[in-house]
């Protein structure tokens, strides 16, 4: 072999070595678009946005908020589905979109046509009411509902999310008929909660809990099986006598379409993972009703994805969407 051939071979075996961490040193080479898949003003909307501020100081490039509400989330994850798997398009998605629909609405996806990177938070789905609304607690509501000749009428946030799941579970286990009345998230349907356009809703505890501690809603009580540490002082709605071992408990998670590159991949779960470990970061997101994940790679956030199919799926067998 000629040295010429020796340099040549030498030089492709270490481009070879370095392309890799070329690809992971040159991403993200454009501004990111962090796809929320609910209207402006909905509880997930405001982690991803906490959570877009965060991500752009890590990732030296903007990380820019687009709203695709609609569907009970499948919309907007559709869009990212579909986008090219380079690292750009993101989603901080939720058991509603990437678990709940594609059971219960055949959405055409299922998580598996995702790229997890990490978990991002938990919250509670809290069965709220208008002050005008007579009952105020569950075993109150329940006895109304009981007598009622009409089913109640309840605000959903969508056709099939974990909080309407949540409703008719509440509503199957206290033996009282509810009628859904169906929104495009959570924002238009607390605007109608506040108004007394509709009395009593299900609804993520962080979208509705400044409201519930200003008086303007009443939390009935936590579809949970535990209390939520940022509210320690709402009960749950297995408290009470006419119901118990109800729960709908939520998350949100950062997913991209599947195939992203290893490299792209470790890059966003380290940028996670610093964000996730900051006290100022979890902290703002405590006050403001959700709690931060615990900073784990993209592996653990898989395993995780896989328990909650396995959890939910006997829940969601007889779930019909409205």
């Amino acid at each position: 072999m000629t040295l010429t051939c020796r340099r040549t071979l030498l030089v492709a075996a270490l481009l070879g070595l370095i392309a890799p961490h070329a690809s992971s040193q040159g991403y993200p080479a454009k501004p990111i678009t962090l796809v929320v898949p609910y209207p402006a003003g909905a509880a997930v909307d405001n982690v991803g946005r906490a959570l877009a501020l965060e991500l752009g100081k890590h990732l030296g490039q903007p990380v820019v908020v687009e709203n695709v509400g609609g569907a009970s989330g499948t919309i907007g994850a559709a869009k990212v589905r579909r986008s090219t798997a380079d690292g750009h398009t993101l989603m901080i998605g939720t058991v509603n979109e990437l678990v709940v629909a594609p059971t219960v609405m055949k959405s055409g996806y299922t998580v598996a046509d995702f790229t997890p990177i990490a978990k991002v938070s938990s919250n509670s789905t809290v069965l709220v009411a208008h002050p005008s609304f007579p009952a105020n607690s569950v075993d109150e509501l329940v006895d109304l509902a009981r007598r009622s000749k009409e089913p109640l009428l309840m605000g959903a946030t969508g056709a099939a999310v974990m909080q309407t799941v949540g409703g008719m579970l509440f509503a199957e286990a206290a033996g009282i008929k509810v009628t859904n009345v169906v929104y495009k998230g959570g924002a238009p349907m607390v605007t109608d909660l506040l108004a007394g356009q509709v009395k009593i809703g299900t609804v993520a505890l962080n979208s509705v809990l400044p409201h519930i501690r200003d008086g303007k809603l009443k939390a009935l009580g936590l579809i949970s099986k535990r209390r939520d540490p940022t509210a320690p002082e709402i009960p749950t709605v297995n408290e009470g006598k006419a119901v118990k071992g109800v729960e709908a408990d939520l998350w949100t998670g950062l997913v991209g379409p599947v195939g992203l590159p290893a490299p792209t991949v470790a890059r966003l779960s380290a940028a996670m993972r610093e964000t996730l470990a900051n006290p100022k970061y979890r902290e703002a997101q405590f006050k403001a009703g959700s709690i931060a994940a615990e900073p784990e790679g993209a592996s653990a956030f898989g395993s995780y994805l896989a328990a909650e199919q396995t959890r939910l799926a006997p829940v969601l067998a007889n779930v019909k969407p409205e």
